[in-house]
């Protein structure tokens, strides 16, 4: 049987679909575009030298604004008053581009996917009309749904798009954030989960030992250096970069822990050590739960004790939650 279009009736007119007898269910959905742009531009927006201002700022509030507005733009969407709406972006320096990703939520009747989809079209229009007088050869692609959720159709995760869950293990100076990781690692192995990691370095980090091979190339004044074995690989580049585009490189993972991030939006652990501190210093709307060998407590957050197995156990949790197990 053909698939039917249900924006036609049987006379072949358009019309809006009626979702009357539907009950309202959560809806999500995220989209995601780029935007191929010139050296010169990717350093404008990175900067912040671009002359229209601050460009990310300005595409994010436009992103978001569109999505609001979709039933205005697109003849036979339904209004929706979205409960959430974001707009990230991701620098990707190695391919000069810049990466949109629009996620809309709400409890309704019908679905946000064009919502998303419109947030990210027009993020990235936004950017290119900021630059363009840098310029004009910009190139806008590869818009996507990445997921959804809500309604009779279930759950759907574009192939290869959704990427990996991303959870911050944060906590103020010394409070054991690497000896987690290195707790929860196993845990979350034995669970099938394929996790990388990725860790901020607040001074310059030295990357390759002083008098190994590469090291010395490095030293020399090398821009980038890059070793690799049957096994593994290594590429080192003097790039500005941030967390989102290093978990990209790792698109094929089930789950990226950040070690740090503690004023970051990422859902996140955050470590309590007596001895260390006394109070938690994350925002509690971004925490899965504390991590802790104290009696301390925060409202609608649960606390675990500091241990490996409890902390891996809370993304487990909340990976099903999510759909990713």
């Amino acid at each position: 049987m053909e698939p039917k279009f249900n924006h036609f009736d049987d006379q072949g007119n358009a019309i809006m679909v009626d979702v009357s007898a539907k009950t309202p269910t959560r809806r999500l959905a995220v989209a995601q575009g780029t935007i191929k742009v010139s050296r010169p531009v990717l350093d404008a927006v990175t900067g912040h030298t671009a002359a229209k201002g601050d460009v990310l700022g300005v595409a994010r509030v436009a992103g978001i604004l569109a999505a609001k507005r979709t039933a205005e733009l697109i003849p036979l969407c339904h209004p929706l008053a979205l409960s959430n709406c974001t707009v990230e972006f991701t620098i990707l320096p190695e391919e000069c581009a810049i990466q949109a990703e629009c996620a809309a939520k709400l409890d309704a009747k019908t679905g946000v996917e064009m919502e998303a989809l419109t947030g990210v079209s027009v993020a990235l229009l936004t950017i290119y009309d900021m630059c363009k007088a840098i310029d004009k050869s910009m190139e806008i692609g590869d818009i996507h749904l990445v997921y959804k959720e809500g309604g009779k159709s279930g759950t759907f995760t574009n192939p290869g798009r959704r990427g990996p869950a991303v959870v911050a293990v944060s906590g103020v100076k010394n409070s054991g954030k690497t000896s987690l990781i290195t707790a929860m690692l196993p845990h979350l192995k034995a669970a099938g989960l394929k996790a990388a990691t990725v860790k901020h370095d607040g001074h310059s980090f030295t990357s390759d030992p002083e008098g190994t091979d590469t090291g010395k190339h490095m030293a020399a004044g090398a821009w980038g250096t890059a070793i690799f074995d049957r096994e593994k690989y290594k590429i080192v580049r003097q790039d500005p970069v941030d967390e989102r585009a290093l978990i990209e490189k790792f698109s094929d993972a089930d789950l990226v822990l950040l070690e740090g991030f503690k004023h970051s939006a990422w859902p996140k652990l955050e470590l309590v050590r007596a001895g260390n501190s006394t109070q938690p210093v994350c925002d509690p709307a971004t925490l899965l739960a504390l991590v802790t060998d104290t009696e301390l407590s925060l409202p609608g957050v649960p606390s675990v004790p500091l241990e490996g197995a409890a902390a891996a156990q809370v993304i487990l949790d909340y990976l099903r939650k999510e759909g990713r197990l």
